[in-house]
């Protein structure tokens, strides 16, 4: 008897042991995202660093973070379903492929919207910033974290100098898949060809296509300096990275790690935006072109002028056409947001 009750006394022991460490097994975040393990060039590399750090230190290593950069868990549409399924529980996509499940983003991409970062910023972070937010959870199932990295486009291209709209004529660019982006560079005279980024590079090189259109440090990301000859500064679009997560997997973090897990977006965030501020003065910018042998040019405030009235009334009627009253509605918020932020930081 005095046996058996040894042995049960030992049973219960041992599935103490194990009860309490299934209890106490660090919760898991699978944080994807499509640039190169490297803070240096990378500044969503540097932002999903600064969340690790942060969701780790602070939560005493309950909560461990593996990051998955450079395409490692699938391309954008890929890493967007893993998200739904929580099975990626960070991801950061680009407007390309968060486009693929919220056709209402398209028409976030209104050519020459936003005159800075510090507007871009105060409209991401603010008002309509929430109305996305709930939009795409209530659409998708998918919760908008923050945006962080954004920066502004460029047009590059190996056929000829670009100074005004007719020197668009008869190039063939790679965009993504995106409407608005797509009907922008038609209504410039362009021939348009979606291509995946990992194709890009060689894309260029072979001639499939003529020039593409991304802010200058993603262009060195993709070494795409060295294969286009001619770059113009006409700031068009204002890109940023997207990070999202899936409602599940945010509803079942309890308070404590709910507080940890914003710390860390907040940090995200900022270390993003900097990374990307800085990068662009100091290593990415129109030196780094130019060294590379690209010809830089910069519009007049006329020749910008000449892009805009070209690119935004094709942009609105393709966002009609594809969205409906609701894609102008979307617009019309986004721009009355854009005057908003200009009147709260610079006034009259």
């Amino acid at each position: 008897m005095q046996k058996v009750l040894k042995i049960l006394l030992v049973l219960v022991i041992v599935l103490t042991f194990f009860s309490t460490a299934a209890w106490s097994a660090p919760l898991q975040i699978e944080l994807a995202h499509e640039e190169p393990g490297d803070v240096e060039t990378s500044s969503s590399h540097a932002a999903a660093v600064a969340f690790k750090e942060i969701v780790e230190s602070q939560s005493n290593n309950e909560m461990q973070v593996t990051i998955h950069p450079g395409n490692t868990m699938g391309g954008q549409r890929e890493r967007l379903e893993l998200t739904q399924s929580d099975i990626i529980q960070v991801n950061v996509a680009s407007i390309g492929g968060l486009a693929q499940f919220y056709e209402p983003i398209n028409a976030f991409d209104l050519p020459f919207a936003f005159p800075n970062h510090a507007v871009a910023y105060r409209v991401l972070d603010g008002e309509f910033g929430d109305y996305l937010r709930d939009d795409l959870l209530s659409e998708t199932g998918l919760r908008l974290l923050t945006t962080s990295a954004g920066d502004f486009y460029v047009l590059s291209n190996n056929v000829r100098p670009v100074r005004e709209p007719a020197d668009m004529e008869g190039i063939s660019f790679r965009t993504m898949s995106v409407p608005s982006h797509i009907a922008m560079m038609r209504s410039l005279g362009a021939s348009v060809t979606p291509i995946d980024w990992d194709e890009l590079y060689t894309s260029l090189q072979t001639g499939v296509v003529d020039g593409q259109h991304n802010p200058i440090p993603i262009m060195a990301i993709g070494g795409l300096q060295e294969v286009q000859d001619y770059v113009t500064l006409t700031n068009h679009l204002y890109g940023t990275d997207w990070w999202v997560t899936s409602e599940a997997f945010y509803e079942s973090l309890n308070d404590e790690q709910r507080a940890i897990f914003t710390n860390g977006i907040d940090a995200a965030r900022t270390v993003g935006r900097g990374h990307k501020l800085l990068t662009g003065v100091t290593t990415y910018g129109v030196e780094f072109l130019e060294e590379a042998g690209a010809e830089v040019y910069a519009p007049s405030l006329d020749e910008l002028e000449m892009f805009r009235e070209v690119t935004i009334p094709a942009v609105r009627e393709a966002i009609e056409e594809d969205l409906g009253e609701a894609g102008l509605e979307f617009v019309d918020f986004l721009l009355e947001s854009v005057e908003k932020a200009e009147l709260e930081l610079y006034g009259n």
